[in-house]
This record gives structure tokens, C-alpha cells and sequence, in this order.
């Protein structure tokens, strides 16, 4: 993931375009978008038609002595998860190695919406990704692999890439490898059942109707 890095770095050169990102990467672009920040920071969202995806920040390092650490990268897959929520959900690891689930949902400001989202929506998608999220595990210490789902696109990616993280040292092979393969685990019958289930049932709390989340 290193020489992809370097590619990610090199690319903060050339104007941020569809053109270059194709030119650069090697891989044609089906959607791109640049969005500033306030606070010194660029992104920008590349959707190559192969299905790969790059998130890509750039960023203001007032720290001289780390020259290098600029940017920082999410290479991910594009798939066909959907979900009435957005939700984010990844591997995290105890001490011990043991692993658990990382999960973070859409904020609503409604007191009722978000207390169903506590007491029912958490814990049912919680209990999904349990058997499988061993799966999710990375390559390194702190390393790992997620999945990000809305109702209009869902990616599996790698941990975010950038200079001081050990595992910008893993083979991009064995990262398209990997996340191919929990493309595959997450096409299973019983999966998508479990999850369209979820979002069924959650499509008939009142509290939820027209939401928007």
C-alpha cells in the first residue's frame, strides 16, 4: 500500500481532476469529487469502474519534522449492501487479541429516533456482524477492514493509510484479496436476509417514517 501512497502524495502535484486520477492510478474514473475544508484539509472521493474506491484527505502538517505525513488514504471495494440508516461498522481488537465490533450510525436529532436506534437498530445489527467480524480482521496490530452502508452506496475498505501507520506496508494484492473475499461473505443468503430483516422491521417503527437518516 506504500507505492499506492506515494501515488496518493504525487497526486497533490497535479490539479485535483478526473484526468489525472486516471492517468495517475491507471484505472478509469466513473465518479469524482473534490471537497475543501475550514480547516486546511481537502477531499477527494474517486469511484474507479473496476469498483475500487479512494478517499483520499490532504492536509496541513504544522509539524516539521514530519514533512511526509500530509495525506492519508481508504482504499475500498464498492458493493451492494443497503441499508435505511447509514451505519459504519469495523474491527477493533482487546489486548488479548480477542476481536469486537466497532459500530457507529447516523446522528438524529429526534430524542425518539435515536432511542429506537439504541434499543433496537444497534443491538440487531451488532448481533449480524458478531459471527463475522473476525473476518474483518487486518494484517498488523491496529489495522482492520470495515464496511460503510446508506441507502445509496456501501463499500468494504482498509484501514486508513497514511505515513506513520505500520500497515501502509501490506501488499495491495492481499488487500483486493481480501476485501473480495468479504464481498463474497457478505452475499450469503442469510446475511442479506438477517440485514433486509433489520431494515424491514425498522421500516415499521412510526418514530422512523420519512426520517430521512
Amino acid at each position: 500500500m506504500g507505492d499506492l501512497l506515494e501515488k496518493v502524495r504525487e497526486f497533490a502535484s497535479y490539479c485535483f481532476t478526473k484526468e489525472e486520477a486516471q492517468k495517475l492510478f491507471g484505472w478509469n474514473v466513473v465518479e469524482f469529487r473534490v471537497m475543501g475544508t475550514q480547516n486546511d484539509e481537502t477531499h477527494i472521493f474517486i469511484v474507479f469502474e473496476n469498483g475500487y474506491m479512494l478517499t483520499i484527505k490532504y492536509f496541513l502538517n504544522l509539524d516539521p519534522t514530519e514533512t511526509d505525513d500530509t495525506c492519508e488514504f481508504i482504499f475500498g471495494l464498492k458493493t451492494n449492501l443497503c441499508s435505511r440508516i447509514r451505519y459504519g461498522i469495523h474491527y477493533g481488537n482487546y489486548i488479548h487479541g480477542q476481536g469486537y465490533i466497532r459500530l457507529r450510525v447516523a446522528d438524529t436529532k429526534n430524542r425518539m429516533q435515536q432511542m429506537m436506534l439504541e434499543e433496537f437498530y444497534i443491538p440487531a445489527l451488532r448481533n449480524v456482524y458478531k459471527p463475522i467480524i473476525m473476518q474483518f480482521k487486518g494484517f498488523f496490530g491496529k489495522d482492520f477492514f470495515g464496511v460503510d452502508a446508506d441507502c445509496a452506496r456501501a463499500e468494504i475498505y482498509y484501514a486508513p493509510i497514511r505515513s506513520r501507520s505500520e500497515h501502509k506496508y501490506a501488499q495491495i494484492g492481499e488487500v483486493i484479496g481480501r476485501l473480495t473475499e468479504l464481498d463474497l461473505l457478505l452475499q450469503e443468503p442469510q446475511i442479506r436476509h438477517d440485514l433486509a430483516e433489520i431494515d424491514f422491521q425498522l421500516s415499521l417503527l412510526p418514530s422512523m417514517m420519512g426520517s430521512g437518516l
